[in-house]
């Protein structure tokens, strides 16, 4: 790295004062190298780092660019790099690839005193934050150490939602502020922040229209007599031309709708002018600010136009213009090349492994120097000459690399990054043997039972309605019930229902209040059933005005979870019952028993982004298909709606259920009541916008429902919901993108008329006084047609019944016979897992429990 002509007092210094020579070695083509001791973060003891006070001279930025963002121990170097620069250059800010807006909210917010944790959380993207390697810059940012902005014009992270309520607060005492389509401006932005296209069902016109009735009165503000505001005004024009520019390209050019072989380098530069105009702003706006970027290598590069290879050529990174409008000398750009290793996301095309270097490549010279850790300067010691690296995505490229990047830290072997949150099963996974030598083993035998299931007859539907004896009243969500199968339905708000059943079953209608009936299955006409009000009044119920406030009770329900709730890692045994209809037909039906890993610091129903965060973990044991599936159409097989509605365990994942997201929710008390051994809160819940972060999952309409929250503890004993899925939003893409052949047009296959799903789950109090899910049931409808196909009528319903295993119960371990990869996946356990039929004639199912309420087609 340092020249012979360069720093040699620098050299004489550090040869004094470090106990091993840091002097440069140099390649087999006489490039200087420079080792480089450790890259971990916590290291502050700099002389291996100090030549790079010369190296970067007087440079106002710096930019640190990774060749993907799937490296875990780049992030690490790059954090060491940025304590490096703070307490030894003086750098005061750092700028992410991330939101525009979310980060300086997330500055603000810090400012305030909200911990920096939270606010990056809810401001960078996921991809770096929720890895371990990134959390080790938190200590680094915050009030009196580095300031955090972004530079990105893509939406990221929690604060997105704040944007426009902010705006409309902003310019709300401006004249002319209420013509403004704030509702019309949220649509497009919750798309385009979730899915990363401009919604096929709204107007880009449109959307710049109103977008400039806010600049207009925006330009008032900036040149008003008020500092405060002419400062945020000048951020806020700066956010809507970052803003405009998003809308346009995703509404003209649909990157985000292209895979990786379709997609262009040409593709990015929309989103590259926008991110360099985002930072020259921040940097005339913050003239004093030194500035470390943290981004991708790519779009933090200098003039790529210089290499060889035809398509980036044409390729305008933001690196490119950052430097030609602050000079050369203002700007230095590192790279991040590899040797070997692994890199990538297990949930986003899996890990890959790092080409082998060709010889003669600068990677393949820097392996020869046996160094676990190098920096190399094309800018001083290479300029102009010809290279072939690795640099971009591990695909070589040869040039004058020394126009593109200034210097290279070289890594010998790269990982890709570990998930946030370590889990006890993960550790165990890890380390096998030393797992099985102490854990105990898992029990072999599951729920024998004597009796095997009565025999029944021929298929049918049964229809009708519930009503009440006294009233003549409907009698809504009712249970209908098929105790023998645990299968179910529930009356719909006007009584009505329907249960698919077998000739000669019993079956038992039952409601809170009534006495239940029982009744054969027969085939015949609609029925009408009558229930019998059973009197009860309420016990020791305490009502006064501060408990009949819902916002209060939910907020106690969140502080008192830590203690009614599990927190430790948690395992059960479950009965499972899934079932699939299209129009009349039963298409599918299988039962199995498995067991349930929950792991202590499972929040996110999927594990969060890219499955990296801790996520539930089944082992199936036993399956019987009942029904083998004879439809194509579904390809998951699985109970079809919407993609929230079917969860185990709400009050850990669902953000009803977190402080932050608490105020997304219109509540209301619909009443105080008895409800088993207790008095209950029931509290309406409707969310108020239907978004990823305030519902947990993607392309809903609605969200809404009831919890049952015990009165002497706040624990939510029952939870009910109804999940409505965006069929305009899905049918708009869907018709837009159908025949195109690409990445959009294989997911969005089918266009609905109606699509949702209900969910019911029900606590109870295990021996360790906490509360466990005890049963979940779920039904859905979609109604359709596949584009260029047939129609569809589908429903799904399904239950499972949840038993506690003792503690120091082993997870099984995953089936040998399948593709490690897929190892979690319930569908490929399923096929994986024999059918054993003496198993289930011994194998006593739960009792019925009441299932999610019925669904039928809207008009």
């Amino acid at each position: 790295m340092l020249s012979g002509l360069l720093r040699v007092a620098t050299g004489l210094l550090l040869l004094i004062f470090s106990p091993c020579s840091l002097l440069a070695q140099t390649t087999p083509s006489g490039l200087p190298v420079h080792a480089v001791r450790s890259i971990a973060p916590a290291d502050t003891s700099f002389q291996d780092l100090e030549f790079l006070r010369a190296e970067l001279g007087k440079a106002r930025v710096v930019m640190l660019g990774e060749p993907t963002h799937g490296e875990g121990n780049v992030f690490a170097a790059k954090v060491r790099l940025i304590r490096f620069l703070q307490q030894r250059m003086g750098f005061t800010t750092v700028a992410f690839e991330s939101g525009f807006y979310e980060l300086d909210k997330a500055q603000r917010q810090i400012e305030a005193g909200t911990p920096t944790q939270e606010a990056i959380a809810n401001s960078v993207f996921p991809v770096w934050t929720s890895t371990q390697e990134f959390q080790a810059v938190l200590p680094l940012l915050g009030k009196g150490r580095l300031r955090v902005a972004g530079f990105d014009y893509q939406l990221s992270g929690a604060y997105q939602d704040e944007l426009l309520e902010e705006l409309e607060t902003f310019l709300k005492s401006e004249k002319g502020a209420d013509g403004i389509a704030y509702d019309y401006l949220d649509e497009c932005l919750s798309i385009m922040g979730e899915n990363f296209l401009f919604p096929p069902s709204h107007q880009i016109l449109l959307f710049k229209a109103q977008l400039g009735k806010a600049r207009k009165l925006l330009e008032k503000v900036a040149a008003g007599p008020n500092p405060q505001r002419r400062e945020r005004a000048a951020f806020w024009l700066q956010n809507l031309r970052s803003l405009q520019a998003l809308a346009h390209d995703y509404a003209t050019n649909d990157p985000g709708t292209k895979t990786e072989a379709e997609f262009n380098a040409t593709d990015s530069n929309p989103r590259d002018a926008q991110m360099a105009d985002n930072l020259l702003w921040y940097l005339r706006q913050h003239p004093q600010e030194k500035v470390i970027c943290w981004g991708a290598l790519p779009h933090l590069a200098n003039k790529v136009e210089v290499l060889e290879d035809a398509e980036i050529k044409t390729y305008k990174p933001m690196g490119r213009a950052v430097k030609a409008a602050l000079g050369p000398d203002a700007v230095y750009v590192v790279g991040t090349l590899a040797g070997s290793g692994t890199h990538g996301f297990l949930g986003m095309g899996g890990y890959k492994d790092v080409p082998v270097p060709a010889a003669g490549t600068l990677e393949a010279e820097l392996l020869t120097q046996g160094q676990e850790y190098s920096f190399v300067s094309l800018k001083h010691d290479a300029p102009g000459r010809v290279l072939t690296t690795y640099a971009f995505e591990y695909k070589p490229h040869a040039g004058p690399w020394s126009e593109v990047v200034d210097g290279f830290l070289f890594l010998q072997s790269v990982n890709p990054p570990h998930g946030a949150v370590a889990t006890a099963a993960a550790a165990e996974e890890a380390t096998p043997v030393a797992a099985a030598a102490r854990e105990p083993k898992a029990p072999r035998r599951l729920n024998p039972a004597a009796r095997p299931s009565a025999k029944t007859g021929a298929l049918l539907t049964l229809s009708g309605t519930i009503l009440d004896r006294k009233t003549n009243q409907p009698v809504p969500f009712a249970t209908v019930a098929v105790p023998v199968r645990s299968a179910g339905t529930v009356s719909d708000a006007h009584g009505r229902f329907r249960l698919q059943a077998r000739q000669g079953e019993i079956i038992q209608v039952s409601s809170i209040g009534y006495k239940p009936i029982t009744l054969v299955a027969q085939p015949g006409s609609a029925l009408t059933m009558h229930l019998v009000p059973a009197a009860f009044a309420l016990a020791n119920v305490r009502v006064s005005a501060e408990s009949q406030d819902p916002k209060r009770i939910m907020k106690k329900v969140i502080k008192a979870a830590e203690a009614n709730y599990e927190q430790q890692d948690y395992l059960a045994q479950v009965y499972a019952h899934r079932r699939i209809s299209n129009f009349d037909t039963l298409q599918s039906e299988v039962e199995y028993v498995s067991q349930l890993f929950e792991p202590a610091g499972y929040r996110h129903r999927d594990g969060g982004f890219l499955f990296m965060g801790p996520f539930q973990k089944h082992r199936v044991q036993e399956k019987h298909i009942i029904i083998q599936p004879r439809d194509s159409t579904r390809r998951s097989g699985l109970p079809i709606g919407s993609s929230g509605a079917e969860t185990s365990d709400p009050v850990r994942t669902s953000p009803l259920f977190k402080s932050a997201t608490l105020g997304k929710y219109r509540l209301r008390l619909d009443t105080i009541r008895r409800y088993g051994e207790g008095t209950v809160y029931v509290i309406d819940f409707t969310v108020k916008r239907a978004t990823h972060r305030s519902t947990g999952t993607y392309l809903e309409a609605g969200y809404s429902g009831k919890v049952y929250v015990r009165q002497d503890d706040y624990a939510v004993v029952r939870y009910e919901a109804l999940w409505q899925f965006d069929t305009v939003r899905y049918n708009a893409v869907a018709h837009k993108y159908y025949g195109r052949n690409n990445q959009i047009s294989r997911l969005y296959t089918e266009v609905f008329s109606d699509n949702r799903a209900t969910n019911t789950v029900l606590y109870e109090k295990g021996t360790n006084s906490r509360y466990h899910p005890a049963v979940s049931s779920f039904q859905s409808v979609a109604i359709g047609r596949k584009l260029g196909g047939r129609t569809f009528y589908y429903q799904g319903a399904g239950e499972e019944y949840f038993t506690g295993l003792p503690a120091g119960t082993a997870l099984l371990p995953v089936n040998p016979n399948i593709d490690p990869r897929l190892a979690e996946s319930l569908q490929v356990q399923l096929k994986h897992t024999p059918y054993r039929p003496k198993f289930w004639q011994t194998y006593q199912r739960p009792k019925p429990a009441e299932p999610a309420p019925a669904l039928e087609a809207t008009k």
